[in-house]
């Protein structure tokens, strides 16, 4: 295992985990870790491809659940460096960059995009004229599989990464 043991730890998930599984399973994950590895700085790489149109990861997180993703990490971070990447529909790369933009400079963003975006909204094929994604929630049976799957996957790392850290 070596002296790196425990220090990448990935949260896997099932295809369609939506915010309302994402974000429950980042707090039981990532803070902790926070906590034990005491980053001087993190580098946060701030791709969206974990929206539920992007065509690569099939997951389903909203714009909404990305800024909470991105304060939360803010919040835990004494220095952070924010990089782009990941992310395969463009609007919605667009609205994501803009929110995430908004939380790290403290900024309220109304819900409705500007109208002089219209032009570009139309040209770049926008779905709607808000910064938010409309709630659409999953099938019942997708939803209850997807949190019984991130309950294990934490519960992994609960029992092999976090006795690494005394946790």
């Amino acid at each position: 295992m070596g002296a790196g043991a425990g220090y990448s730890v990935n949260l896997p998930l099932e295809p369609f985990t939506e915010s309302s599984v994402y974000l429950p399973a980042f707090e039981q994950v990532v803070p902790p870790l926070f906590g034990a590895f005491r980053p001087d700085v993190v580098v946060a790489q701030l791709g969206i491809d974990s929206h539920r149109t992007d065509p690569l990861t099939h997951l389903a997180l909203d714009i909404q659940g990305f800024a909470r993703a991105v304060t939360r990490i803010t919040e835990l971070s004494p220095k952070l460096v924010c990089l782009g990447g990941g992310g395969y529909d463009l609007p919605n790369v667009a609205r994501a960059w803009t929110a995430a933009w908004a939380v790290l400079n403290g900024v309220e963003l109304p819900a409705t995009l500007p109208a002089s975006f219209g032009p570009d909204a139309r040209r770049y094929e926008f779905p709607s004229d808000s910064l938010w994604d409309p709630v659409e929630p999953l099938p019942d049976h997708r939803h209850l599989r997807a949190q019984e799957y991130a309950a294990r996957q934490v519960d992994a790392i609960r029992r092999t990464i976090f006795p690494i850290h005394h946790l």
